[in-house]
């Protein structure tokens, strides 16, 4: 074989380079966390219903399996109407102990909102979840 030609790869070897090569590439691309399937969300909104245009208190409370509370998550909400053109909500938990995270919300508009919570926990994982709210009032 002439001097820096490419050597032939034997059949294990050549398995090894791209099972590793394979590995590597899964790594890459699952950068999102796992979702924490385990902790459960428990939510109130006060005033029930919200009034458009007034603050609204968002409570959640974070579980896990054995109904221990869940501390140290980071949350945030995120609230859209469920027709499109108007502006989302944004606003970030703030965790009050015993696993329960309070949220002031404005909604801005009378009507259905779809609020998703997402979060990540201590561990890594994160969390996504899905509330339907209906505003009442007099804004809109």
């Amino acid at each position: 074989m002439p001097v820096g030609s490419p050597r032939p790869c034997d059949g294990g070897a050549c398995f090894l380079l791209i099972l590793a090569a394979a590995c590597c590439m899964v790594a890459a691309c699952s950068g999102r966390p796992a979702l924490a399937e385990d902790v459960t969300v428990e939510w109130t909104i006060r005033p029930r219903p919200p009034v458009a245009g007034t603050a609204a208190l968002a409570e959640l409370t974070l579980r896990d399996r054995a109904r221990r509370p869940v501390r140290g998550a980071r949350l945030q909400v995120e609230g859209h109407m469920a027709h499109p053109g108007m502006a989302p909500l944004v606003a970030t938990a703030a965790e009050r102990g015993d696993g329960v995270y309070q949220i002031l919300l404005r909604f801005t508009m009378r009507g259905n909102w779809i609020l998703l919570v997402t979060g990540k926990l201590p561990d890594g994982r994160r969390i996504d979840h899905r509330i339907d709210v209906n505003a009442t009032g007099p804004a809109g």
